[in-house]
């Protein structure tokens, strides 16, 4: 058989990564950032009473709502692009989740720990420091990733695509007199 008359082998040939970072472009592309929620989300999520009952209640429900929905409560209903962050504890060795909104850069997602502009970094970036392999789960697909913090000069580029995300980024990092944010690139690993 000649080349062009074999017939192909699609399973030899079909990339999973390539398909989940297909199937995540496609979730983004259905960000709705006009509704009632999101609207109301971007003018108290700033607030500081707003961040301690998030802080407290988020972790907790949102993992849960965005496994429960794919993903699509927060790109259709809060306008966001949403991920679950899952580490490994730096202390514990313990498998943890944090629900993170992203930012993308290519095929690499760009997530930032201002921890609502309070005094300490978020635990999870000291798990990323103390171990870079992580998996995150957008929409319905789990990837794997590697994980780098961000220099000062790469930090002051991709800043502004947080604050395009989400305007109350900006407070945050005027809250943060006392510290820098953590921002790190997470780079898909096949």
């Amino acid at each position: 058989m000649t080349a062009t008359s074999s017939p192909v082998d699609t399973a030899q040939t079909r990339d999973p990564l390539r398909e989940a970072l297909d199937r995540v472009a496609k979730l983004e592309a259905s960000l709705a950032p006009a509704t009632i929620p999101s609207r109301l989300l971007r003018k108290i999520g700033p607030t500081r009473w707003f961040a301690a009952f998030y802080r407290r209640f988020g972790p907790l429900v949102d993992p849960w709502l965005l496994r429960k929905t794919g993903g699509r409560i927060a790109t259709q209903v809060y306008g966001f692009p949403a991920l679950l962050l899952i580490s490994t504890g730096s202390k514990s060795g313990q498998k943890r989740t944090s629900p993170l909104l992203y930012t993308r850069d290519g095929d690499d997602f760009l997530i930032v720990g201002t921890n609502f502009g309070t005094k300490n970094h978020p635990a999870w970036t000291g798990n990323l420091l103390a171990n870079p392999r992580a998996e995150i789960v957008v929409g319905e697909d789990t990837i794997s990733v590697g994980t780098e913090l961000v220099d000062p000069a790469s930090f002051e580029r991709l800043w502004p695509r947080f604050v395009a995300v989400y305007g109350g980024y900006d407070d945050y990092l005027k809250r943060l007199t006392h510290r820098s944010p953590r921002m790190f690139r997470l780079k898909p690993q096949r």
